[in-house]
């Protein structure tokens, strides 16, 4: 007798000896006379073997006819996948948008709220994601629960609005989700979310209809037009300064105390959008004040020239914000371009060609900003804007406060580059600051002293030159350690050994005392070149 021609009896019997689903199948595939025959047979050794995680199976591919079958079968559709997921058929129908299974599994006594061990409810997975908004209304029918529950990250309708999906918004406020929820992170609330996502215009009328805020603040003390300016959001911006929002609004916070919308848009973020522009010039046309000033007395303008936000600052200027405005320092946006450490090649010269004068005194100590350029040296893109100074008409011979030029400034920060440069554009290596010290004098603080001595030298430095207090050169370099081959070059440029200071000390008298002092003291007064 042939395999196929065995009555439904064996096949039943030959089946129930097959404890393997594998084998089963395998034997259910030799016709198409056992398949039909036998499959209720696979479904009921799939719960007795696996549980019935063919369920889950069927239920994440959208195959109605298997979930139909296994349910009809005795599956628990309330099963929990076997893995550390613990994932049900509904949550696999929701997050795979499979709509008909979804409504097969509810139908069938589907718990609407179980989680799995992401924390992750349906409803929540439905409202996350763009999915049919027929699943949200399904879960919502069928008893979920609109607001959050403990362990959700978080609520449905936040999700909703993140997602930027109206429909489920609207579906969710139609079933009594809470309007006053906020993000537990960060403590914005709706209308915030939705501002920061640009979301479209009827998600927000509707948030702010319900009863949201406009001014509402975050954790941060900012409101949702500073957010949606902070993110470059156009659209949410017009919106909401045609409903009413403040653009004058000034953020409280310690880290951005008197900020306006202005300030977070002046913003250099790392989140792209070309339409802060626009959203500079909808500010102002809706009476942004452009010269308004946070707590360290900075415009706008001067804000976003220290982020190096080019496009912004030009936009701010054609708005009519001052070229020349100060801060709490004095400092000018061109003090501030050249000090910034994210500097923008076409910053400066775009500022002189505004009306900027790149010889204007600010600041603490009444300094031009290739001062602030100097001090600034060792970044990255630092000798290239001492370089563009220069070329713009910076004036090496100018003085702060103190008398420092820019020279003695290069000397004291040991930048040998910056100091050759200068000195390459007409800097005179003799001048003195109020205390009567020369670049020479203080080449003794300098790293690489040596090399800026002999640099110096080269460019006609006097190595006898002296301070108010009678001291040279030599007095001050060898008054350092691990200068000697500095102090060295001195001498072999005719730096006077036995120069006498105005309290009577000689250079050798002021070798700190330590191991080998005395044999440093006769190098100083004995030493040929």
């Amino acid at each position: 007798m042939s395999l196929l021609s065995l009555p439904p009896e064996l096949a039943f019997l030959i089946s129930s000896h097959l404890n393997s689903p594998k084998d089963l199948l395998s034997f259910l595939r030799t016709s198409q006379k056992f398949y039909h025959l036998l499959t209720n047979e696979l479904y009921q050794n799939n719960i007795r073997s696996g549980g019935g995680s063919a369920l889950l199976w069927y239920a994440s591919r959208g195959d109605e006819l298997g979930v139909r079958n296994m349910l009809r079968a005795g599956a628990n559709v309330n099963l929990r996948s076997p893995n550390r997921a613990q994932s049900t058929a509904l949550l696999e129908a929701v997050n795979n948008k499979h709509i008909g299974v979804v409504q097969i599994l509810l139908e069938n006594g589907a718990l609407p709220d179980v989680a799995d061990a992401r924390s992750r409810r349906p409803l929540v997975l439905a409202t996350k994601g763009p999915s049919d908004v027929a699943i949200t209304k399904l879960l919502l029918e069928h008893g979920a629960m609109v607001d959050p529950v403990v362990f959700d990250k978080h609520a449905p309708l936040l999700e909703a609005v993140r997602s930027n999906q109206e429909s489920k918004v609207v579906l969710l406020l139609k079933h009594g989700a809470d309007i006053h929820i906020l993000d537990r992170r960060t403590g914005m609330t709706l209308v915030h979310i939705a501002a920061s996502k640009n979301a479209t215009p009827e998600i927000i009328k509707i948030l702010i209809a319900s009863g949201i805020q406009m001014e509402s603040q975050d954790n941060m003390g900012r409101t949702p037009l500073q957010i949606a300016a902070g993110h470059s959001c156009t659209r949410a911006v017009r919106l909401l300064l045609h409903l009413g929002a403040n653009p004058n609004f000034k953020n409280m916070h310690q880290y951005w105390k008197g900020w306006s919308a202005l300030f977070y848009v002046a913003t250099n973020l790392s989140i792209p959008g070309n339409g802060r522009k626009s959203i500079i010039r909808a500010l102002v046309v809706h009476g942004a004040e452009l010269d308004t000033r946070n707590h360290a007395q900075k415009t706008p303008l001067l804000h976003a020239v220290s982020q190096s936000a080019i496009k912004q600052s030009q936009a701010l200027v054609e708005c009519g914000a001052s070229i020349m405005a100060r801060d709490a320092h004095g400092e000018t946006a061109l003090h501030l371009a050249a000090s910034s450490s994210s500097w923008c090649s076409g910053m400066l010269g775009w500022l002189v060609d505004t009306g900027a004068d790149v010889n204007w005194s600010g600041g603490k100590h009444g300094e031009t900003p290739i001062f602030n350029a100097i001090r600034n040296f060792y970044t990255r893109q630092g000798m290239e804007c001492i370089r563009n100074l220069l070329s713009l008409g910076a004036d090496v011979h100018s003085r702060n406060m103190d008398g420092l030029t820019p020279l003695s400034l290069a000397v004291h920060m040991g930048s040998i580059e910056s100091t050759k440069v200068l000195l390459e554009h007409g800097s005179c290596a003799n001048s003195r600051d109020k205390n009567g010290q020369s670049p020479l004098h203080y080449a003794a603080e300098a790293r690489n002293a040596h090399k800026i001595v002999e640099l110096l030298i080269q460019y006609g430095a006097n190595v006898n030159s002296r301070d108010m207090l009678g001291f040279t050169p030599l007095h001050r370099i060898v008054a350092k350690e691990e200068t000697w081959t500095a102090a060295g070059e001195l001498l072999k440029a005719g730096a006077d050994r036995y120069a006498i200071a105005d309290d009577g000390t000689f250079p050798h008298e002021m070798v700190p005392d330590g191991p080998w002092a005395e044999t440093k003291r006769s190098l100083i007064r004995f030493y040929t070149p």
